[in-house]
């Protein structure tokens, strides 16, 4: 078992490559011929699979079906040393189908099977169960709000977490933030801050620190805003605030930065490291993972940790 768990929303990524080789004759368009299909993971799993990575391994909780993609999801989890407790429901394992152009990696086409669903009082209970079970010191909450947010689970992890001194980090959507008070941290993007304080700010360093501040002090609360390409800002609970700036020499793909952001930062506070060191550490992991196409993890060997 590993001391860091991720938790929340997961899904799996299908990329079917294909050619057009030829129209179809039933009707005017491309026939697709596929190359190749590979699955990846996403949302909270793919946290998880950058902690595992550069962490040899890290656990993960959440909501699957007893379907065909869920075993194709544990099989990756497992590539990754990823140590999956699935918690079964009664819908489809969260997939989303994209359909890539083979030459120049074009999507054409994305398919999604999901829905949004409630926790059952059966589910909380084994979640807990798992939690209270394992020796944990880090637990990443990554929410993409494709599960409802359970304030009941929360307040449950946030006692839980209290008394045995865990840090909690979270990576919130705007709609459930104030679920997350007096935890560790929290991380939004630049977008999704302005939506917690209700403001279209800009975005300055000088904004950012003006507000910040007012919404570290009223969560109680560190807090780290990605800002695409100005990259990082954070504020701490003593009131200090570091601007940080990216060393990214392009950008192919800012889509999964989020996930790789606080994976980094999870890893860095569990080797015991400051806010501010693990800030650092994901800006050196910000050059290599923005360049990449599509769901990203970073290793050990391009972190050189």
């Amino acid at each position: 078992m590993s001391e860091i768990l991720v938790i929340w929303d997961v899904m799996l990524d299908k990329y079917t490559y294909w050619d057009v080789v030829r129209l179809n004759p039933e009707w005017p368009n491309p026939l697709l011929n596929v190359e190749k299909e590979e699955y990846k993971l996403w949302w909270s799993a793919n946290v998880a699979a950058n902690i595992a990575s550069i962490n040899w391994s890290c656990d993960l909780i959440w909501v699957v079906w007893n379907d065909d993609n869920k075993q194709v999801f544990t099989d990756e989890c497992n590539n990754f040393n990823i140590n999956f407790f699935p918690i079964i429901s009664e819908f489809p394992t969260i997939t989303k189908v994209r359909f890539i152009e083979n030459t120049y990696h074009q999507q054409l086409l994305r398919v999604d099977y999901e829905n949004k669903i409630l926790l059952s009082d059966e589910n909380i209970g084994t979640i807990i169960q798992i939690i209270e079970k394992n020796n944990y010191k880090i637990i990443v909450i990554s929410d993409y709000n494709k599960w409802v947010i359970n304030e009941k689970l929360i307040n449950k992890i946030k006692e839980f977490s209290e008394k045995n001194n865990i840090q909690v980090l979270v990576d919130s959507k705007p709609y459930n933030y104030k679920l997350f008070k007096d935890f560790a941290l929290i991380k939004p993007n630049f977008k999704e801050f302005c939506e917690m304080i209700g403001t279209e700010i800009q975005n300055k360093d000088k904004d950012i620190e003006k507000y910040a501040i007012e919404f570290v002090k009223e969560m109680n609360t560190n807090l780290v805003i990605t800002r695409w390409k100005k990259w990082a800002s954070l504020v701490t609970k003593d009131g200090k605030y570091y601007h940080i700036k990216t060393q990214a020499q392009k950008v192919f793909d800012v889509t999964w930065a989020g996930d790789t952001f606080i994976a980094m930062v999870a890893f860095a506070i569990f080797k015991w490291l400051s806010l501010k060191e693990a800030v650092d550490l994901w800006n050196r992991a910000s050059w290599i993972v923005i360049e990449k196409v599509w769901t990203a993890v970073i290793t050990k060997k391009e972190l050189n940790v």
